[in-house]
């Protein structure tokens, strides 16, 4: 075995951020339009507000993201398309399974 093998460990990388700062693929700028469309967000306003919530950084273009913003931006979209689950009455009462109790 050679010593060399683990040097990668030893040194620190030259850019760490290398991988995280991936532009945006045409692929995924077509994933969050067809996410956009599904879920009937068609504002440009609205869309950029929830692109900007999850980057945390002003956009001007949806190919301004990065390609790590891409899944934080759907998951967002995903959550504000389902449906709100009711607030009335307790936690207790808006369970969505049967318990044991229920069953006996």
């Amino acid at each position: 075995m050679n010593d060399s093998t683990f040097d990668i460990f030893a040194q620190p990388a030259e850019n760490p951020n290398e991988l995280t700062d991936i532009p945006i693929r045409d692929a995924q700028v077509q994933q969050l339009r067809d996410a956009f469309a599904a879920a009937g967000i068609n504002s440009m306003d609205e869309r950029r507000a929830i692109i900007e919530s999850c980057s945390v950084r002003p956009v001007t273009t949806i190919r301004d993201l990065l390609a790590k913003d891409v899944r934080l931006v759907l998951r967002r979209i995903e959550e504000r398309s389902l449906p709100s689950k009711p607030t009335s009455g307790s936690a207790w009462d808006n369970r969505d399974e049967d318990t044991w109790i229920d069953k006996l």
